[in-house]
């Protein structure tokens, strides 16, 4: 487990290293603006800090430990895993995205099973 977080947090300094190469950037002009990303309902293209305030965290925790408490997560906590997963150079996986998204539905199932009242599972005729 040690292993994956050491290489989950090589990745995250190689990107950092990356785009804080001291370079400027031309501006961009209006027609090479992207987009704005529309909503998704992936929680894989959800920003990572959005996940972590909710019980998503234990998830992220899980499934990329020492992710939150890695020195560079103010700058990439911004960003969705699929975001980070493409900058990887391969050391965030699909298997690994695909497990965190299972273990997510399973949380968010658990989640709203248990928000659910007991008398809304229970149908009760009370006409008799």
């Amino acid at each position: 487990m040690f292993r994956r977080s050491l290489s989950i947090g090589t990745a995250f300094v190689a990107f950092a290293l990356s785009t804080a190469s001291g370079q400027e950037l031309p501006p961009l002009s209006g027609s090479q603006m992207l987009p704005q990303p529309t909503p998704s309902s992936s929680p894989l293209d959800e920003p990572i800090r959005q996940i972590a305030d909710t019980a998503g965290r234990a998830v992220l925790d899980k499934d990329f430990p020492g992710l939150r408490q890695h020195s560079m997560y103010p700058f990439f906590k911004s960003m969705s895993l699929n975001q980070i997963a493409a900058m990887s150079k391969g050391q965030i996986t699909p298997a690994m995205l695909a497990q965190f998204q299972t273990d997510l539905a399973t949380i968010d199932a658990t989640s709203t099973a248990s928000a659910v009242p007991a008398s809304a599972t229970t149908a009760v005729d009370s006409t008799h």
